[in-house]
């Protein structure tokens, strides 16, 4: 382990462990948490069970997180929520999803319901904005939405978080895996340029099963990206992803911003809140282990070839 001495400063330092790594939950999930749930008398689960599922996540686990991702529709009202935990960030999601009926994300939009005086109103410390990147879609249309998001986080005095989610070009299926760890490194070398604090990738060089490649693909993700980065869970089987997280940041990440590799099969349970206390809790504490133990791992704090991600060097603002 490393001391905090050693470690350099994060650029959103209420966002962190003490040690400068993220362990941050995303709860922000939406009609695809909705999915998660099983069929009740043949339907899908109301608006409700949505909100007392993140209420009851927000209960058990905030405290072990340093920092909680939320949406607007269904974990906020129009203040913090009391169930995150005294010391624990607030991140709001302002993107609104284009998600047709039964189908992944599409694209997304600017939430316009979300003000700097909205922000403030409900104490956020952070924004996040989900942008879907395929190589042929207009770069131009992505750079504008991006600098719409920055403007909000800019006005509101609040950290930003970009995340890019890659997507096929032609189709629905990616030619191989290569092809798709390539597009989550120029989604990267573009989104995490733009000028956001923090970039939220997915695990870069993931297969199913096979961690062999994320080191690897990591350093060339520290490498493409101006700031600190951090992964995601989606699309990483439950099992793999402490291995993932591992690797990503022994190659330069600086921890996680994940959901349901914490909390996903917890939906299904008869008493989800009582799963949660047991697996989930177990989990983000392990999640945040690995990311200390990572980091630190040569004793001294710094990072893989490339420098450190969270340094002043790498353009900290």
């Amino acid at each position: 382990m490393t001391s905090h001495d050693t470690v350099p400063a994060s650029p959103a330092p209420g966002l962190a462990l003490a040690d400068g790594g993220f362990a941050m939950l995303a709860l922000d999930q939406r009609e695809s948490l909705r999915r998660m749930f099983p069929l009740v008398h043949g339907r899908e689960v109301d608006d409700e069970t949505l909100r007392r599922f993140k209420r009851d996540a927000l209960d058990v686990l905030s405290p072990k997180a340093s920092a909680v991702l939320l949406d607007r529709l269904y974990a906020l009202d129009d203040r913090r929520p009391a169930e995150l935990a005294d010391d624990t960030a607030l991140i709001l999601a302002v993107d609104v999803l284009i998600q047709p009926p039964g189908l992944p994300v599409s694209g997304t939009e600017l939430d316009r319901e979300v003000t700097p005086e909205f922000v403030e109103q409900v104490g956020a410390d952070a924004l996040k904005l989900l942008v879907i990147w395929r190589e042929r879609d207009s770069a131009d249309e992505r750079a504008e939405l991006v600098a719409s998001f920055l403007e909000l986080a800019e006005q509101s005095g609040v950290v930003s978080l970009v995340e890019g989610i890659v997507r096929p070009s032609d189709g629905d299926h990616w030619t191989d895996h290569a092809e798709r760890h390539e597009a989550i490194l120029a989604a990267a070398a573009e989104l995490g340029g733009s000028g956001t604090t923090i970039y939220k990738a997915e695990v870069p060089g993931y297969v199913p099963g096979d961690v062999s490649l994320v080191r690897e693909h990591a350093e060339r993700l520290t490498a493409a990206v101006p700031v600190p980065w951090v992964v995601l869970s989606n699309g990483v089987a439950q099992d793999d992803f402490a291995d993932a997280l591992r690797e990503s940041v022994a190659g330069g990440a600086s921890g996680f911003l994940a959901g349901r590799a914490i909390w996903s099969d917890t939906v299904a349970e008869l008493d989800p809140s009582a799963a949660l206390r047991t697996r989930s809790t177990a989990r983000l504490d392990e999640l945040g282990r690995i990311v200390s133990e990572a980091r630190g791992a040569d004793g001294t704090g710094n990072r893989p070839a490339g420098g450190t991600p969270d340094s002043g060097e790498r353009g900290t603002p």
